[in-house]
């Protein structure tokens, strides 16, 4: 139960991954295309006209957002990504708790990004552009035959999984590229600046949670540092690569949201919100049929992909923790073959099924997958924020301490970390606050956990692992 892998049993592949199928891990887990379709249209609800102003500032809050892992990985590399950071900075405790939210962020990012495709995104394209009406339930299998391939690819190995990230990836980037490009061409005297003038979003309020969701955008890029134990180089190639995909999706985002923009009109887009996939809208208005068609491939193309990089980081995080003793020894295995920690793999991703078909059944598709980003987004900020305050602490045991990096910008990170979660859960209103509660019952339980897990672990293996 407790017994660490021993010498001899397979590991994680070393040196698999380069620097440039670390971008592609990074990228894929931000899902430029998805994201585009489902948190850029969230952003939008509340910064309406001031969009690109809102996905601007996300954008220079995701550089005070990333510059924490950044730290870190130039001094620590391992499968354990944030859980092995804070543990090293403040001991097993604190480390086991960020550990277990970020373990739940991931959980939950797979869960409701599920049931978005099966229950709500595929539905409303079969309908409003093939006019076919699907059976109440049939999100269900096809939610379960999603799950299923998606899975399958991370537990084969990390090197294919990650290289056909890297490929949708970049396809995404094209098409966006060229959507993007294509509405500012053609929206000829449309174009202006005043969309970068805060009174178009109604006020300060909604503008700043427009911010909260753009930055929500930009937190891809942290998914390198659990590729640590099978990166050529990791210490000097993850920092590299979160720094590279950030500039990616940061000017990606910015062009297509001043895209949507114009496109949409500055004075509509307090109705471009109430559209389901408003991205698909313009791509028929502007680009025609044709080119819808090849967009909703790639978007579910890049659901799928988006879907193979969390699972990677929740195989990597189960094997971390199991390999510390915070989890079942069953968790560690690693497939003698394709040297991935496949019992993790199976079991996250069989279990993300149940969690989908509750929330769909009990809320309905469309608020069940509310309910769950929700809680996604109160995970990762909590675990961000824990890592954010550990971050002094690490450099000055190491006594490297700089004020800028290692205080200023993750206090500063903290601070707004913080007005993220107080906007996501005020005013209390349906599925909001029920995610609240829910996130907090959890937090709850996860100190409970800790605890009983450090009382009933044997003294002399949890000394070593100090």
């Amino acid at each position: 139960m407790y017994g660490k892998a021993s010498i001899g049993k397979p590991k994680l592949m070393k040196n698999a991954l380069g620097f440039w199928a670390i971008v592609g891990q990074t990228i894929a887990f931000t899902a430029p295309l998805a994201s585009v379709v489902t948190s850029l249209t969230g952003a939008a609800l509340y910064a309406r006209g001031a969009l690109p102003l809102a996905i601007l500032i996300s954008v220079i809050s995701g550089i005070i957002w990333v510059n924490t892992p950044y730290q870190y990985s130039s001094k620590v590399a391992s499968s354990g990504g944030f859980y092995t950071f804070t543990k090293k900075a403040l001991g097993r405790t604190y480390g086991l708790f960020d550990g277990l939210i970020y373990l739940m962020f991931e959980y939950t990012i797979l869960a409701n990004t599920t049931l978005f495709f099966a229950g709500v995104l595929l539905p409303s394209i079969l309908s409003t552009y093939m006019g076919i009406s699907t059976p109440k339930y049939l999100w269900i299998p096809i939610l379960i035959i999603f799950v299923l391939l998606f899975t399958a690819l991370p537990y084969f190995g990390v090197k294919p999984s990650v290289r056909y990230a890297l490929f949708g990836a970049f396809l995404e980037i094209g098409l966006l590229l060229v959507l993007g490009i294509s509405i500012i061409i053609l929206a000829g005297h449309h174009n202006t600046v005043s969309v970068f003038i805060p009174h178009l979003s109604g006020g300060i309020a909604p503008l700043f949670e427009g911010i909260v969701l753009g930055t929500f955008l930009m937190t891809g890029a942290s998914g390198a540092v659990y590729m640590g134990e099978e990166a050529k180089m990791p210490k000097n190639n993850i920092k590299k690569a979160m720094i590279v995909s950030f500039i990616i999706t940061g000017a990606t985002f910015l062009m297509i949201s001043y895209a949507f923009t114009i496109g949409w009109g500055v004075s509509k887009m307090g109705d471009f919100a109430t559209k389901l996939v408003p991205g698909l809208i313009l791509a028929n208005e502007y680009l025609g049929f044709p080119f819808l068609i090849i967009m909703v491939i790639l978007l579910f193309n890049s659901i799928f992909v988006s879907m193979v990089s969390p699972l990677n980081v929740l195989g990597r995080i189960g094997y971390s923790l199991s390999e510390d003793h915070a989890l079942y020894g069953w968790f560690a295995k690693i497939h003698p073959k394709y040297k991935t920690p496949s019992n993790t793999i199976l079991f996250m991703g069989l279990t993300s099924i149940i969690a989908s078909v509750a929330a769909g059944l009990i809320l309905g598709p469309f608020y069940g997958y509310i309910f769950l980003i929700t809680l996604a987004g109160l995970a990762l900020f909590a675990g961000h924020i824990m890592s954010d305050f550990a971050l002094p602490f690490f450099f000055r045991a190491m006594k490297e301490f700089k004020f800028v990096w290692h205080l200023l910008l993750p206090a500063v990170s903290l601070f707004i970390l913080l007005f993220g979660i107080y906007y996501s859960v005020y005013p209390p209103l349906f599925p909001y606050f029920q995610a609240t509660i829910l996130m907090g019952i959890l937090l709850v339980l996860i100190g409970i956990y800790v605890i009983f897990k450090f009382r009933s672990v044997p003294k002399q293996i949890k000394n070593s692992q100090e």
